[in-house]
């Protein structure tokens, strides 16, 4: 059998992937159930997660859970042994009730031997020698984002729009900035910077490497409409009024401020700078040079188009004034700029890592502060610069005394990701990891052992510390049985089609494990389409335990990545600039045409269903394919742009002022009377995301059109669904709406 990934002429199925396991007169598999996919124990097993580096740099801390809680184990890399540091079923806070810690978020000190653990809007601390919990700050109100400052002494965090820092030694508390308020959020950022600027961390300031400040934003967000959130059980209504600029309105006004701490503990004033003009974006992704004297951060105009990466001079007494900030590099694009990330300094403060799209891939640079740049990487692929799987800080390591930068890319497929290591100039670049599939990894500081949760669609997830050198591996999670090994799953073929203009797209469609190739199947087509997002990956999360259910259920399964989406460069990406839906569409059609070649598959009974940007696709599919598909199911669905956010949607349609006939033809609000597929439409009642009005102005578009169509709400329930019943009741829903429509089973 071929590679997973291994590629064939355009336009074939690749091998089938069996995912039975292989049994000689194995009895019957179960076939899953939409409780049993909803329910614990996780079907493909449960894994060690928070992976982190002790300070020493020779052990690697992770959690492993059993039950409800978790405990901290490590790893001694010089010695292989593992071993329990605390035992999560033990840490309970004093109290007339008892409640036990949560170490989800806990980090280490610089001591080695202290866990800073924030939990439940309160600090602690947990002494791992001995077991002992000590508070470090607990009040009615929530302390959020708390992080240790390099030297230990100290940690900061947000209360109520204000950043505090309390002393580890004696818990003493000190107020850095006022008038913190529900408008006005000092170190922390408001909805729409969190979701779509900081990967949903709210956290807006960062310690100087020296612990003497704290560079941080400040957001007003005063002029920013207000929308109601709506609680609707309760007898009398109740109403939470959310922030939230949506396309063309007024954001926050964002300011950059730096705050000191004199030699006694007492803060210097709020160094404020301020922009004009005051309609841009700050990134939340800020630097620090290491002789801790200049702040780096990215400046990005409101269009998104034009980026500046500029160095405030800091000096050292607290009191005095900030210096004027000064550009080191621009970026500018045709389109729109990704976040990518803050610059990495290196030791001598005049050198730096950058990661660019300049080229058109995701690349990292050496740079200097006099504004010249040298590749390090390049290539048609791109190196993945996100946070580590598990861990925290940069998606890239460098140790300086080998001169060897370490980072994770696609380089060998882009279904995949693959670890590499290469030198600064740009030689002796070789790949680490050599498994086909996905290797999340969290590398050492000296680079000498990473850890890896590995997988492809064929292995369930496992997790092992293995050195630079591959001469040495230590396994952490076999996972070899998990539950889902003993359901039902079926077969997935990887697919390579032509999009219109050429550009190859990858697929894939799940069969029933019974697949018989002389019957006639029905399809739904798994859509997200959108951008900063991949759904065809050599993952084992690739076919999730819903998808497998479906197959069970004698559906075929099919997904498409379309031009728009990620990890395939910017020419990839860009196609859907000012007009999104279209090029999405003819990707899919095309998908579907592929399908409907296929002597198995009923080209009358194809469905299609996605959430989020996928409910916007599968509503647009159904507006401006009518007849392709029988029937849909769109969950948390944007209905026209209009009702989006300002950075998210004005990054690829720009404003409705500037691009009126861009929001016109990609709203499938504007269209609902072109609907002729059985819908069923999904929303949470309080989705502060994708706001219900969304769905409910399309329900009011077909009403007027007199057009049928099925509504499923599900009160208190945000953008993804986290009680058990609701999630049932979702996946009773879909399953329901296209056994009903599709009839599969039938000829």
């Amino acid at each position: 059998m071929a590679s997973p990934c291994s590629r064939s002429r355009v336009g074939l199925a690749l091998p089938a992937l069996a995912f039975l396991p292989s049994l000689v007169l194995a009895a019957p598999l179960e076939k899953l159930t939409i409780e049993r996919i909803n329910a614990e124990p996780a079907l493909s097993g449960t894994l060690p997660s928070r992976f982190q580096w002790h300070p020493d740099g020779k052990r690697l801390t992770f959690l492993r859970r059993v039950g409800e809680t978790a405990s901290l184990h490590g790893l001694d890399v010089t010695k292989g042994g593992e071993a329990l540091l605390l035992d999560g079923a033990k840490l309970s806070l004093p109290g007339e009730k008892p409640r036990p810690l949560p170490l989800a978020m806990a980090t280490w000190l610089p001591d080695g031997h202290t866990l800073l653990v924030p939990a439940m809007g309160d600090i602690f601390t947990v002494d791992v020698r001995t077991g002992a919990i000590r508070t470090l700050v607990e009040t009615p109100e929530t302390e959020e984002y708390a992080e240790a400052s390099p030297d230990g002494r100290l940690v900061a965090f947000v209360r109520k729009g204000d950043l505090y820092v309390v002393e580890v030694d004696n818990a003493r508390v000190t107020r850095l900035t006022q008038g913190g308020s529900d408008t006005l959020l000092n170190g922390k950022l408001d909805w729409v910077y969190e979701e779509e600027l900081a990967s949903r961390s709210g956290q807006a300031f960062l310690w100087s490497p020296d612990s003497k400040a704290i560079s941080y934003l400040q957001l007003d967000q005063a002029r920013v409409p207000t929308f109601p959130i709506v609680d609707f059980v309760p007898v009398r209504n109740e109403v939470e009024w959310q922030r939230y600029p949506k396309a063309g309105a007024p954001n926050s006004i964002v300011r950059l401020g730096v705050v000191g701490l004199e030699k006694d503990g007492t803060p210097g004033p709020e160094r404020l700078v301020s922009f004009d003009p005051d309609d841009v974006y700050i990134l939340p992704q800020l630097g620090w040079t290491p002789d801790s004297q200049q702040v780096a951060f990215q400046h990005l105009n409101r269009a998104q188009n034009e980026l500046e990466l500029r160095l405030l001079p800091v000096p050292a007494a607290p009191r005095a004034p900030l210096g004027p900030p000064r550009t080191v590099l621009h970026e500018r694009s045709k389109a729109w700029l990704n976040s990518l990330g803050p610059p990495r300094f290196l030791k001598d403060g005049r050198r730096f890592l950058w990661l660019s799209e300049r080229d058109g891939f995701a690349h990292l640079y050496l740079c200097d502060v006099a504004g010249a740049c040298r590749a390090v990487t390049q290539g048609a692929w791109m190196v993945d610069g996100r946070v580590p799987f598990g861990g925290s800080g940069p998606g890239y390591v460098l140790d300086e005394r080998s001169g060897f930068l370490y980072f994770t890319a696609t380089e060998k497929d882009p279904r995949e990701r693959q670890l590499y290591r290469t030198r600064l100039d740009g030689t002796g670049r070789s790949r680490l990891t050599r498994e086909d599939g996905t290797h999340r990894t969290v590398v050492s500081p000296d680079g000498r052992f990473y850890a890896d949760t590995w997988s492809d669609v064929r292995t369930p997830p496992r997790a092992w510390v293995t050195s630079q050198d591959a001469t040495r591996r230590f396994t952490l999670e076999e996972n070899a049985n998990p539950p889902i090994l003993g359901f039902e799953r079926g077969t997935l073929e990887w697919l390579e089609l032509k999009a219109a203009d050429g550009t190859l797209l990858y697929g894939s469609l799940l069969k029933p494990a019974d697949f018989d190739p002389k019957h006639r199947y029905p399809v739904i087509v798994s859509v997200y389409g959108g951008p900063h997002a991949q759904t065809v990956t050599n993952t084992w999360e690739h076919v999730s335990p819903r998808d497998s259910l479906l197959a069970s259920r004698g559906f075929l399964v099919f997904k498409l990545d379309n031009r728009g989406m990620a990890a395939r460069g910017t020419a990839f990406e860009f196609p859907i600039h000012r007009d999104m839906g279209k090029v999405e569409l003819q990707d899919q059609l095309a998908g579907v045409e592929h399908l409907k070649s296929l002597p198995f598959v009923d080209p009358a009974r194809i469905g299609i269903t996605g959430w989020s940007y996928g409910g916007y696709m599968t509503l647009y599919a159904l507006t401006n394919a009518p007849g392709v598909f029988k029937a849909g199911v769109a969950g948390a669905p944007v209905t026209d742009w209009k009702h989006y956010d300002t950075i998210y949607t004005e990054r690829y349609m720009g404003t409705p002022e500037g691009n009126p006939k861009g929001y016109e033809t990609s709203s499938p609000l504007l269209k609902a009377a072109a609907l002729e597929a059985d819908l069923l439409l999904i929303h949470g009642a309080s989705d502060d995301n994708v706001h219900v009005a969304n769905t409910l102005s399309f329900v009011a578009a077909l009403v007027k059109a007199g057009k049928l169509y099925t509504l499923q709400m599900h009160p208190r329930q945000l953008h993804g669904f986290r009680p058990k019943e609701d999630r049932i009741a979702r996946d009773r829903a879909l399953l329901g709406h296209f056994e009903r429509t599709l009839r599969p089973g039938t000829p």
